[in-house]
């Protein structure tokens, strides 16, 4: 949804949907597409669903040199607008074209302004800054990167476009010049103001908000989506968001394999994992003790997961046991078949140590 009117009763589900959470249902998604508007040169007619609690309606496709921007819809039951103004309609749909067209192309500078923003290069970051700060498209001090992406794979063009709209369902809640989104084929990024006295407190809201407006754009893409959040530390400057970006994306990485994290990890909290997600991806299975591979390649789900939960917790036998819901008896159990699988000695610390980092290298490995 960009932009909506006002309007009396009747108003639907599909309306209501639109207006108050920017998107639609995969019910919806779908009934639209059969419609058939995605092939129609002009107004049409869309039959309502009674059931779906869909009124009829009418819908003129914009479209700037046949390339497709979005809809005109019209909600219009039992059809009472007539044809004649069918040619009034298709004239706003072309009006809708030529602004969004030039949206775009207004778009692609800053795009790149934030890309360059984000790149390696110093030079580039400190033009790029320079260029925001002077337009006044950004005006706070301090700042802070949230990246968001989603653990499943999907087509590099479908990601865009998702991160392109869930980001905008993001920031346009936020004051003009206190928010930045760029949106890559395979994440999405934020570039939230730091308050006065650098309480980065409203990043986690906005991670949180970003997870969700992606997921729901997932959702009629593919079944069951994941999507994970990172953030970094604050900067005290734009011209080092860089910086931030980074520590997002590798606390993005550790976020499906941090427990009990719910998806969003912050860059300062991630503990071993500042340390292990910096190993290049194609090194991590190599990092991995061979016991610990034994181990894994037994695939006794149980007992691995009971290990782990015992490191996770100092190897606090009481502790574990509660957390598990297990017999005393049935953790040493366990606990004891590890160590016959793998050939690990658990009075060890040195061995201790090797199992934990192997068993969160396969966590981020796995993923």
């Amino acid at each position: 949804m960009l932009a909506h009117s006002s309007q009396a009763e009747p108003i639907d589900s599909m309306r209501r949907d639109s207006v108050l959470h920017r998107t639609s249902s995969a019910e919806v998604v779908a009934w639209v597409q059969r419609s058939g508007i995605t092939r129609a040169r002009g107004p049409v007619r869309v039959p309502g669903q009674i059931e779906a609690g869909i009124l009829d309606r009418l819908c003129a496709p914009v479209r700037y040199r046949g390339q497709p921007l979005g809809y005109l819809w019209l909600i219009d039951p039992g059809g009472r607008i007539c044809d004649d103004l069918f040619d009034a309609i298709a004239q706003a749909a072309h009006h809708a074209a030529q602004i969004l067209h030039y949206e775009q192309l207004a778009r692609r500078p800053l795009h790149q302004a934030l890309s360059n923003l984000l790149s390696p290069s110093p030079e580039l970051r400190d033009a790029a800054a320079r260029q925001l700060l002077d337009q006044t498209v950004f005006t706070g001090g301090s700042v802070v990167a949230v990246v968001i992406q989603p653990l499943e794979p999907a087509s590099r063009a479908d990601l865009e476009a998702v991160f392109e709209e869930g980001l905008s369902d993001v920031s346009w809640m936020a004051p003009a010049g206190g928010l930045l989104e760029v949106a890559y084929g395979d994440h999405g990024v934020l570039l939230v103001p730091v308050a006065a006295g650098g309480d980065d407190s409203a990043a986690a809201g906005l991670a949180r908000a970003g997870r969700e407006a992606v997921f729901r754009r997932l959702a009629p893409l593919c079944a069951a989506p994941r999507v994970v959040a990172g953030i970094g530390d604050p900067q005290p400057e734009l011209a080092r968001a860089a910086t931030s970006y980074r520590q997002a994306r590798l606390a993005a990485r550790a976020a499906e394999a941090m427990p009990g994290n719910q998806g969003l990890a912050a860059w300062r909290d991630l503990g071993v994992f500042r340390t292990l997600t910096q190993l290049p991806a194609e090194s991590v299975g190599a990092a991995i003790d061979p016991r610990v591979v034994a181990l894994l390649r037994s695939g006794d789900h149980a007992v691995i997961e009971t290990l782990e939960t015992y490191l996770d917790l100092g190897c606090d036998a009481k502790a574990t046991a509660e957390a598990l819901h297990l017999h005393r008896g049935t953790l040493y159990y366990r606990l004891e078949k590890a160590e016959r699988i793998s050939g690990i000695d658990m009075h060890s610390g040195f061995d201790r140590l090797a199992v934990h980092l192997g068993l969160k290298l396969d966590r981020l490995g796995a993923r």
